[in-house]
């Protein structure tokens, strides 16, 4: 008879990232629940979105803090901006893209954000694509310059993007 399997609840935050399976939403929402409150939540998992062996499970946690109405220091934005373009798995990169609307974006990260979006957009993944779309929105929302050549990306990607593309596309135009 086999035993259930009960969370580990005297590991750390790094180790259960490690640990984690990233592909059960249950698993790291329970991770989620132990060590959110912890003071050096943010910072420790902050450390572990670069890493290929920890990424997507670092990035489900760090998209579920923002979406639970927490916020990150500028420098912490800039962190994970920058962290963009160290992701491996599909995954993690969605899950930074879809932390995008809770960032402040810094001026000085604007180009090599630009570059990532631009690589996105032409993803073979539908999730990449849709969700680098209204990344693209993000820069633009934060930085007007961006706006024309946003409007343009999006007037195209509504018509000769794939159906999921452009559900997010016209989310995105309705909710501006």
């Amino acid at each position: 008879m086999k035993l259930p399997q009960y969370p580990r609840v005297t590991s750390s935050l790094s180790e259960e990232i490690y640990s984690c399976d990233e592909k059960s939403a249950v698993a790291l929402q329970s991770v989620y629940k132990r060590h959110c409150s912890k003071e050096d939540f943010v910072s420790t998992i902050l450390t572990h979105v670069t890493p290929a062996e920890s990424q997507r499970a670092a990035t489900w946690l760090l998209k579920k803090h923002l979406e639970t109405g927490n916020s990150l220091s500028a420098a912490q934005c800039r962190i994970v901006i920058r962290a963009l373009i160290d992701q491996d798995h599909w995954e993690s990169k969605l899950h930074l893209l879809q932390c995008l609307p809770y960032l402040d974006i810094h001026k000085d990260d604007c180009v090599g954000l630009e570059s990532f979006l631009i690589a996105s957009v032409r993803s073979e993944n539908k999730f990449i694509r849709a969700w680098a779309y209204n990344g693209f929105n993000e820069l633009a929302l934060s930085f007007p310059r961006y706006r024309k050549k946003v409007d343009g990306m999006l007037a195209h990607g509504i018509e000769s993007e794939a159906a999921s593309v452009r559900a997010r596309i016209r989310n995105i135009l309705k909710n501006r």
